[in-house]
């Protein structure tokens, strides 16, 4: 049920169980509930069997309905659509076959030198890699710019889009070697 849930509005499946146990604590602190001894009954317990016993347990529906509608209501009115966010499966916001690869890799990965590792544990490690790179990149245009101006300007240097394209793909195949993966080398 959570997972249904948290495709229909775009959440995890962990971040749809956290939002219902603190609802289900919310409403354990409403009077209506609190004079209730059946809804404190069915709210002492687990969500799981709450999921089970609600559908089919007419006393335990009227009296929940009248609590919950004002929060339904407000419920329906919120805007899922297009929002992007952490939440969101990696599915949602890479394209298929990206998504497959990755997970392919992942599940090499894991196979080989890195038993255990999970798909979020290597995005993890990419984005700090990334995010150190990128630190390092910015050190060094920093220094590069308070250097003192240079009396003749000097020409612009052309770009040899041959061996940047080379170096880019030096640094892909060093990113992957590093996570254990030999790619094919073709030119």
């Amino acid at each position: 049920m959570s997972r249904e849930i948290g495709r229909s509005y775009v959440l995890s499946q962990p971040t749809v169980l956290k939002y219902a146990n603190d609802a289900v604590e919310e409403l354990r602190r409403i009077r209506a509930v609190e004079a209730s001894p059946v809804l404190v009954g069915f709210l002492s317990r687990t969500l799981k069997i709450q999921c089970f016993q609600y559908p089919g347990d007419d006393e335990v529906r009227a009296l929940m309905e009248p609590i919950l509608a004002p929060y339904l209501v407000r419920a329906e009115s919120i805007n899922f659509a297009g929002r992007e966010s952490a939440d969101q499966p990696l599915s949602t916001r890479v394209s298929r076959s990206t998504e497959e690869e990755f997970l392919q890799i992942v599940s090499s990965l894991a196979e080989g030198h890195r038993p255990g590792l999970t798909s979020s544990a290597l995005l993890r490690e990419l984005v700090e890699e990334y995010v150190a790179h990128q630190r390092t990149n910015r050190s060094t245009i920093a220094a590069t710019l308070r250097q003192p101006p240079q009396e003749a300007p000097t020409p612009l240097p052309t770009i040899d889009t041959e061996a940047l394209l080379a170096d880019v793909l030096g640094a892909v195949r060093l990113q992957l070697e590093n996570h254990g993966l030999k790619p094919s080398m073709s030119d």
